[in-house]
């Protein structure tokens, strides 16, 4: 349900179409990716350090779950009430709130996964839940479809408030789990950079998934771009393309990782580096099915990237260590991934869609370094 929500209030889908369709400026729909993902990376350092002494980390995500559920229901007046510019940025500072939330529940899903699923049966834990909220987002989008004619504005606040129900609608349903992770001192005491210094398969890792953070970094791209040569009302095919994506492949995405997370990354990052190759070649085109399909790839591709990375940090660490690894890797790369924004923030109304070849370079980076990573099976 929260990964359903996820796919609903989209920084790569759904916030790219708000905005434009708003009127916002470009530069806002450039960092709604950075800010989205940076802001639930940047604090989990000190969060780590704060919620280790919860030894009952399902009590911890609780509370992420309902920040988010109150930042994305507070982004339906923006939308409603305010200018484009205002509305944009009260849609930017609701996602930092947002993302806030979700450093909170993500570092305690890891754990909560790391104690209840055992190793060989993560990566299908993981796959299994992206598929089936994808079904169910995909029959979100193909009912939007289905009634594009009747599309007003009412329509788009209800996804968006939808999508904050869905958050809500499971707290009681996480009641029944019980994940406690016992406290190491030796982990409290060990400093961020210490960590980072010492353990070079974590290194590695971070390395990579800054690299390979480009698998999501140019989605909003695609949107954006095809966005501009037409008029129509194109949000349901883009998140349709997701959705069908993410429900046809993260199944067979998690089987892979289990056997070999490092072999799936690579495998998923050729995928990713072959769709915006053909969207770069192809987008003068013009062509909504073309850039739909490609955008479909795309999220394969992505969809196995997040599968496999996921899959190898629960099976390189266990206990505080992996809490550990966890808040040292997202806080580094929430760094670098603000970075990158703004730098892409600034590039993209100069260099426009050059962006892409520029982009994909850096995936094509990361498909390398991919072979310094250490086996985690």
């Amino acid at each position: 349900m929260t990964k359903l929500a996820d796919i609903l209030i989209s920084a790569k889908t759904t916030l790219p179409w708000v905005l434009t369709s708003i009127g916002a400026p470009s530069w806002m729909i450039s960092l709604l990716v950075p800010v989205r993902e940076s802001g639930s990376l940047i604090p989990q350092w000190p969060l780590k350090q704060r919620i280790q002494q919860f030894t009952q980390r399902q009590r911890v995500w609780r509370v992420g779950v309902f920040v988010q559920a109150s930042a994305i229901m507070g982004m339906v007046p923006a939308v409603a009430f305010l200018s484009p510019y205002s509305g944009g940025l009260l849609i930017l500072f609701l996602l930092i709130v947002l993302s806030l939330g979700r450093a909170l529940c993500s570092l305690t899903m890891k754990d909560m996964e790391g104690v209840l699923i055992e190793k060989g049966r993560r990566g299908k834990l993981v796959g299994f839940a992206s598929g089936i909220s994808g079904l169910l987002s995909l029959l979100s989008a193909l009912a939007l479809i289905l009634g594009e004619a009747h599309f007003d504005q009412v329509w788009l606040l209800w996804i968006i408030a939808s999508a904050s129900m869905l958050f809500i609608a499971t707290l009681p349903l996480s009641l029944t789990l019980h994940a406690k992770v016992e406290s190491d001192e030796n982990d409290q005491q060990a400093s961020f950079l210490f960590t980072l210094k010492h353990d070079r398969a974590l290194l590695h890792l971070i390395i990579s998934r800054c690299l390979l953070l480009h698998s999501a970094l140019i989605a909003p791209f695609f949107v954006s771009i095809t966005t501009s040569q037409d008029d129509t009302f194109q949000l349901p095919y883009f998140i349709a393309a997701s959705s069908l994506a993410t429900f046809l492949s993260s199944y067979v995405w998690g089987t892979w990782s289990d056997k070999s997370a490092v072999l799936t990354i690579r495998i998923a990052t050729g995928i990713c580096l072959l769709a915006s190759g053909v969207f770069y070649l192809c987008f003068g085109l013009a062509s909504l099915w073309l850039n739909v399909g490609l955008f479909f790839f795309l999220s394969v591709g992505y969809a196995g990237v997040r599968t496999a990375r996921k899959t190898y940090l629960l099976d390189i660490a266990d206990g505080n260590t992996r809490t550990q690894y966890v808040a040292t890797a997202n806080t580094v790369v929430g760094y670098v991934l603000l970075a990158f924004g703004g730098v892409y923030a600034v590039l993209y109304p100069i260099i426009g869609e050059q962006i892409l070849p520029l982009m994909s370079a850096f995936l094509f980076i990361g498909l390398v370094q991919s072979y310094w990573l250490k086996k985690e099976k």
